[in-house]
């Protein structure tokens, strides 16, 4: 049933036209960027291999365009959620998905996976680009793949993240801007926090960097997992406060 309500949403988002302007400048945009990075890199290939420096394509084209892909997934995701619970409050649909008899893990998981749907698209074709480049260039392909499962993983956790947040709203634009708050926070907490501080772990470019670099590791994947997890839990016992299940 999840799935179902997966595929609902998916097609509620294919319908509208964010999802398109989403996917057509987010196309253009990476596009513009990578081939603005092979330019450069271009120029400096000959001073590179004289100089016998380790850095190649992937650490000068590849890895700085992911790292931006990584950003447009944070713009796009509460822009493709504005429709979601709190558009659903805003409209009165709500009621309809809270008397439905399905249960609340059921809604929230759906919800979340229809808009890691909806963000699909926008990764792979910014993927795809980016593959394509290496018809030109030499690609570290176990490095491409491990970057592309952290921006996979991420575009999931952000899916989770901004379900919750849209369940805590009535109003869309009050939670798109509460979700560009949180987001935005937790990509800067490393550089406003020390290392050492508890609260540091729950910064997320530190969990992000690694993967893009290729390096997998068991603590990013833990951190992805426990929030994404943590974040859907949150999201249906608030549906079952709603529903006065609790």
């Amino acid at each position: 049933m999840s799935w179902s309500i997966a595929l609902h949403e998916w097609r509620r988002l294919r319908a509208g036209l964010m999802f398109w302007l989403l996917l057509a400048f987010g196309q253009l945009i990476i596009a513009w960027l990578a081939f603005a990075q092979l330019e450069g890199f271009a120029r400096i290939a000959p001073q590179l291999k004289s100089g016998g420096t380790a850095l190649d394509a992937m650490d000068l084209v590849i890895t700085p365009t992911l790292s931006s892909l990584t950003l447009m997934l944070l713009l796009a995701a509460p822009l493709l959620a504005m429709g979601g619970f709190a558009g659903e409050a805003r409209s009165g649909r709500l009621a309809l998905w809270l008397s439905a008899p399905l249960a609340s893990r059921q809604l929230v998981i759906g919800k979340v996976l229809g808009l890691w749907l909806g963000l699909a698209p926008l990764l792979a074709s910014a993927l795809l680009t980016l593959a394509l480049l290496g018809l030109a260039i030499e690609i570290d392909w176990p490095r491409f793949a491990l970057a592309a499962a952290t921006l996979t993983l991420l575009s999931l956790w952000l899916a989770a993240v901004v379900v919750l947040l849209s369940c805590l709203f009535e109003h869309p634009a009050a939670m798109l801007a509460t979700s560009y708050g949180v987001l935005l926070f937790a990509w800067l907490l490393d550089s406003v926090t020390p290392p050492t501080a508890p609260w540091h772990w729950l910064a997320l470019l530190p969990h992000v960097q690694p993967g893009l670099q290729g390096l997998w590791r068991s603590q990013d994947l833990v951190f992805f997992l426990v929030t994404t997890i943590a974040a859907i839990l949150l999201a249906v016992s608030w549906l079952a406060q709603r529903r006065g299940e609790l």
